[in-house]
């Protein structure tokens, strides 16, 4: 097992007898690649992200969300102090998308072993003021990610985690979870409608399924925290599971023919501060000045 800093691109790379990882902090405190070994070669399980480039947040294997996960519309939402304003984060976004974790450089606090830890002192996006540790570790092949965040801020906010990981995939792939709910979206990718999955447009995945020709874009609720995409030209499945309060899992596919596809655990539903009290809304945690909160997901890739 080794461990290695890549001197020219400032990345971090983590070696063991089963996995690769490659991180970034100066791009989000990203997973740029992450590859399982196997008599075959590397496989990645993650899109391979830019090797030397930083092209943009999204061109990399795996982003951070903090302080909210996904978008919020209204140009803001309401706490008991008044409006909290948010603007657009994203050329091309018209609202603030998955907070800004994933846009600022994160410090190295430690390397060791198998193990990544970085830190973040954030002082935004508006009100929030945020500290912030990222774990990585990479064990027997597996990735095991943890964020934690502290709200420094005056005022108790309401706080949104998750991970967003590109998970590598082929045609012929295939997704199985289990959730009791799925919101639907208008064309704004704003939730409509809490439906059952496989009601509507939304997709049942609680037995092995294709992924549907068109874009699929959906927040599935009651969620049991385990998920598995299965990639026979691989011989490989690939487990993300997570623990609560990442009770959330948002699914991403731009289209049946695309190689990767979106797996993100978070803690609360699309636009959530704007929807409180609706059926099927998961909200955010509120923190107080000084309070914490942990989350934890894992990735693991298994020969079948």
């Amino acid at each position: 097992m080794t461990c290695k800093q890549m001197q020219n691109q400032e990345r971090i790379v983590l070696n063991d007898s089963q996995g690769e990882l490659v991180v970034d902090p100066l791009m989000g405190g990203a997973v740029v690649n992450y590859d399982f070994k196997t008599s075959q070669g590397l496989i990645p399980i993650l899109r391979p992200g830019d090797s030397f480039q930083r092209s943009g947040p999204f061109s990399l294997g795996c982003n951070v969300l903090v302080p909210f996960a996904n978008r919020i519309s209204g140009g803001g939402f309401e706490t008991p102090q008044g409006i909290l304003p948010l603007s657009s984060n994203l050329v091309g976004e018209p609202f603030p998308i998955h907070g800004n974790g994933f846009q600022v450089p994160w410090q190295v606090s430690q390397v060791k072993d198998l193990e990544i830890c970085l830190t973040l002192q954030s002082h935004g996006p508006s009100h929030f003021q945020y500290s912030a540790q990222l774990r990585y570790v990479l064990k027997l092949g597996s990735l095991q990610m943890e964020l934690d965040v502290t709200n420094e801020a005056e005022e108790a906010l309401p706080y949104g985690l998750g991970f967003h990981p590109w998970l590598a995939r082929e045609e012929n792939s295939q997704l199985r979870f289990n959730a009791t709910g799925c919101w639907l979206e208008n064309f704004e990718h704003l939730p409509t409608e809490h439906v059952p999955p496989g009601s509507g447009s939304s997709t049942d995945f609680s037995t092995e399924h294709d992924f549907p020709d068109g874009l699929l874009n959906n927040a599935y609720t009651g969620w049991d925290g385990i998920a598995d995409l299965i990639r026979p030209q691989h011989g490989l499945s690939v487990q993300v599971t997570a623990e609560s309060p990442l009770n959330c899992l948002q699914i991403y596919s731009p289209a049946a023919e695309a190689d990767f596809v979106c797996i993100e655990p978070v803690n609360h539903t699309v636009d959530a501060l704007n929807n409180v009290g609706k059926p099927g809304v998961i909200s955010p945690k509120w923190l107080e000045k000084g309070e914490c909160l942990s989350v934890k997901c894992c990735i693991e890739p298994r020969l079948i």
